[in-house]
């Protein structure tokens, strides 16, 4: 059992994904794979100079989530490390974004990742000794290939989850674990007498990847063939290289043929060069704009394909309707993505109507949208400037408070996929530039925004408010 913890031990340091002196990120649900990351982590600590700074998220999907927090939190206080808890509703996130619940976590996850890394940089440790160290493991890599590949992705899905990534912000990811297979991370947990949080929700079958796991490997291996997860791997490392050669190959083209105007929703691509391109090239190209643009999710095999041809085409002029009101049109030697022409306009019927009431007369009419807030801690911060509440179209300098900073009106309309034309349209409850509510809109993506809007954080209501600031929109005009 020695050899087993120095395997796990080893392999983080022959791999060389964290140099000496850094600052690592550690996510951990608590799960034995990143009890085991962060245990390993910790265990070679102070022989490469390594700070660590573990970062656990609760999605709050689950009542046993609050104490297995607190019980993740007593063993970082055992290691002698600071836990740094955070807490996201992602079926809310899920609903505001109409994503699954699973998508949202991911990206709430590596939003808090980046947030924390940013923090570290502004309090002194320089951005490139910054590592978000994440515990996927081998059976991880052969569970997402598979569940790619039943989904119908392409030669870039099925790379798998890589090694080594940027994030978002700019700070390094790696994963350290992802040759190690699950049987050598639960005898590590066993070896050193680690107790993890176990999620019974993993044994459950309601999501397509639980399925996988539980079902589908294991008739596989019984059936057809028991090293089914070494091939998948196998697989993914060889789609990896010829990807990411095809990947590089496709950038340089991509940086001399795109041209990019307005706010990232409008690109230009020129063809004259890449008619002599082989498909596996310009296929490739297609689907950076698809990134560009923010269509990510509408890169799907026949979008991609019918683009492609345009670039073969030999009529100089057609064109292919794509999501959000983005259209791809062939001009002679160029493609152009842009969105509607026209600009849509707001209603102007719509007034609000706020005011002050106690919290105990605080019932407001729950099928008429409307916010609600502190009023005693938003007139601490803008006193006597109730009457300076207005509704209006989005500014230059607008922002809205989110729990962790603010994020640019343009940023929050852009990440909500509210097309460029429709932008302008949006209402919000402003006081100076910034936004209280950012009223509902049926150009919003999630259907959470779509019937209740955007609301500010700050000034949120507890047991302790006296008096309640509450804005509806007024009917009557």
């Amino acid at each position: 059992m020695r050899m087993k913890r120095n395997y796990i031990i080893d392999t983080i340091i022959d791999n060389g994904l964290i140099a000496p002196s850094s600052a690592v990120i550690v996510g951990v649900s608590g799960g034995p794979d990143s009890l085991c990351l962060l245990h390993a982590l910790n265990s070679i600590a102070d022989m490469y100079d390594l700070v660590l700074v573990p970062v656990h998220v609760n999605h709050m999907l689950r009542p046993e989530a609050y104490d297995e927090s607190m019980h993740l939190g007593d063993i970082c206080e055992r290691m002698d490390l600071d836990l740094r808890i955070y807490e996201a509703s992602c079926k809310d996130v899920a609903d505001e974004l109409g994503i699954s619940v699973e998508e949202a976590g991911r990206q709430v996850r590596y939003q808090i990742f980046d947030e924390v890394a940013a923090e570290l940089e502004e309090s002194g440790v320089p951005g490139e000794r910054i590592v978000i160290a994440l515990a996927h493991n081998a059976d991880d890599q052969a569970e997402t290939v598979l569940f790619r590949l039943i989904r119908g992705t392409g030669p870039h899905g099925l790379a798998g989850i890589p090694t080594v990534r940027m994030s978002e912000g700019g700070y390094l990811i790696v994963r350290p674990l992802l040759s190690v297979e699950r049987k050598d991370i639960e005898a590590y947990i066993k070896e050193n007498k680690l107790k993890p949080n176990i999620d019974k929700s993993n044994d459950e079958n309601t999501y397509t990847r639980n399925k996988i796991r539980n079902e589908l490997i294991p008739y596989l291996e019984k059936n057809y063939n028991p090293k089914i997860k070494d091939n998948l791997r196998r697989y993914a490392g060889l789609a990896y290289m010829d990807d990411s050669l095809l990947r590089d190959i496709a950038l340089a083209d991509y940086f001399d043929s795109v041209e990019v105007s307005g706010e990232k929703e409008e690109a230009v691509l020129d063809i004259t060069k890449l008619k002599d391109n082989p498909p596996s090239i310009n296929s490739r190209i297609v689907g950076m704009i698809f990134e560009l643009l923010r269509l990510e999710d509408s890169a799907t095999f026949e979008n991609v394909s019918a683009i492609t041809g345009l670039i073969y085409s030999d009529h100089p002029s057609a064109g292919i309707d794509l999501p959000y009101g983005i259209r791809a049109r062939r001009e002679y030697d160029k493609i152009i993505f842009s969105g509607e022409e026209e600009i849509i306009k707001p209603d102007e019927s719509i007034a609000i109507y706020p005011r002050v009431l106690m919290a105990k007369e605080f019932t407001p009419d729950e099928d008429v949208p409307y916010a609600a807030f502190d009023f005693d801690e938003f007139n601490a911060e803008y006193p006597g400037r109730l009457g300076d509440i207005e509704l209006r179209t989005r500014r230059e300098g607008d922002y809205l408070p989110m729990k962790h900073g603010n994020k640019k009106i343009q940023d929050l309309l852009v990440d909500s996929k509210v097309r460029k034309s429709a932008r302008d349209s949006i209402l919000m409850v402003c006081i100076d530039s910034e936004v209280l509510w950012v009223l509902p809109s049926d150009y919003f993506a999630g259907e959470s925004e779509k019937t209740k809007g955007r609301f500010s954080p700050k000034f949120h209501i507890t047991n302790a408010t006296k008096r309640v600031l509450l804005i509806e929109l007024d009917e009557s005009i």
